[in-house]
């Protein structure tokens, strides 16, 4: 049914967007407002349809005698796959240490989270798409904490089970560059910064919703970052100091698509730094081994003999630990670089587009772009020959150690403790719902 529906609508759009003549008139503005308002009838019709298929789902769930998840400590997490895992980490080994019964659900059969060994915590893989859907939309809990935005507006559906939605905010940046009413329906937030806060304020009062919960929680895979870097053992490094920045070890880590450094600049970014004198580390984003292979192999080719190195390893931090700055786009390893190791990261001046973004009903900014320039340094595209020049003008490493650990401080809640302070925080939101009913 939803294969037909996909055919059926994007067809009607089509015949909407290129009518065949007819021996009729139309004055402009009255053809626009038909046809504005045939296409959101048609919307209207797809998303009633599916949220019909998805219930019929959960009723054929039920029919086959599956029980929906549910935990005895009225606590759920839902997580869509292992890349979120250092996100919940923190706060389920709390909670764990604490004795609390959680259930962790996962689509994800991968997810380390389902690997591990627990005393308190109990696990259980959905499984991907339809299937994990219809098991969440009759999903039983007090607290259904998930990092997936979009409640109620995409896949997942409030389940008349659950009585409460939280959403625990993932990265350090700003609510913009999220799909439009990608926080409206949840009860509360965990937030990881005042800038996110202020969005979600704003967001609220232009739409006329309730106001949400919005919790100074922190940023947790931050925290679980940190955390890694203690583990191995090796200390922050000792600053280089400014005579030696003609021989740095540059980590170029972009995001991918058509505003990832690799695919906008390739080589004209990476020869300019090879010339003066730099090693490179190339780190693509995992997604671009998915859906960018043929340019990773041209640039592969091209490269080959030259001091680079491509880093694939599962997690950043050792590529980042072996260098001196980094190179990127908005990708959000750019906050891991600059708040864990306070080191400078040089990011190039564009700003994304806002369209079909909570960012068009934003009257500021995001936040990341205003403060990427202290970071390290902003460089226009047209300007991405001067690299080198602007790698040797950074500020004394000591110097940028004190200004990252002030930015981080104004910019981010509870750094290192915000595991503790989300089990918290979703523990006294589950006595207060009890105390409600």
């Amino acid at each position: 049914m939803i294969k037909k529906l996909k055919i059926l609508f994007p067809a009607t759009l089509f015949s909407l967007a290129f009518p065949s003549p007819a021996l009729a008139y139309l004055d402009p503005g009255t053809g626009s407002m038909l046809v504005s308002a045939l296409v959101g009838l048609a919307a209207t019709l797809f998303f009633l349809l599916k949220s019909s298929w998805y219930k019929l789902l959960s009723l054929s769930y039920r029919l086959l005698g599956q029980s929906p998840p549910q935990s005895p400590g009225g606590l759920v997490f839902y997580s869509e796959g292992r890349q979120y895992w250092t996100t919940f980490q923190p706060v389920l080994e709390e909670l764990e240490a604490r004795g609390e019964a959680v259930l962790y659900l996962s689509s994800d059969e991968q997810d380390p989270g389902l690997r591990r060994e627990w005393r308190h915590i109990s696990t259980r893989c959905l499984g991907m798409g339809n299937r994990g859907f219809a098991a969440l939309n009759m999903l039983e809990a007090e607290i259904c904490v998930m990092t997936t935005p979009g409640l109620d507006v995409l896949q997942i559906r409030r389940s008349p089970g659950v009585k409460h939605y939280a959403h625990l905010v993932h990265a350090v940046t700003d609510m913009a560059y999220y799909k439009l009413y990608a926080f409206d329906y949840f009860d509360s937030v965990l937030c990881a910064g005042p800038h996110q806060l202020a969005s979600l304020r704003h967001l609220e009062k232009i739409r006329g919703l309730p106001l949400k919960q919005l919790l100074e929680t922190g940023c947790c895979y931050m925290d679980a970052l940190a955390e890694e870097l203690d583990n191995l053992g090796t200390g922050a490094p000792i600053p280089r100091t400014p005579a030696s920045f003609s021989s740095r070890r540059l980590l170029i880590a972009p995001t991918w698509g058509n505003n990832g450094l690799f695919n906008r600049f390739g080589l004209d970014l990476i020869l300019p730094l090879l010339e003066a004198g730099h090693s490179l580390c190339l780190r693509p984003h995992p997604q671009s081994f998915i859906s960018e292979k043929p340019l990773l192999g041209k640039l592969r080719t091209a490269l080959e003999g030259k001091n680079v190195c491509w880093d694939e390893r599962p997690g950043p931090l050792e590529a980042m630990l072996e260098a001196d700055a980094l190179i990127s786009d908005l990708s959000g390893i750019v906050f891991d670089y600059a708040f864990i190791l306070e080191r400078p990261a040089i990011t190039v001046d564009f700003e994304p587009d806002p369209r079909g973004k909570e960012a068009a009903d934003l009257p500021w900014k995001a936040w990341e772009l205003e403060v990427l320039p202290d970071l390290g340094g902003r460089i226009r595209p047209e300007d991405i020959a001067s690299l080198p020049e602007i790698l040797a003008a950074l500020p004394d490493p000591r110097e940028f150690v004190a200004r990252m650990r002030a930015l981080r401080e104004k910019s981010l809640f509870n750094f290192r403790r915000s595991g503790a302070v989300a089990a918290d925080q979703l523990l006294e939101l589950r006595q207060r719902l009890r105390e409600e009913t």
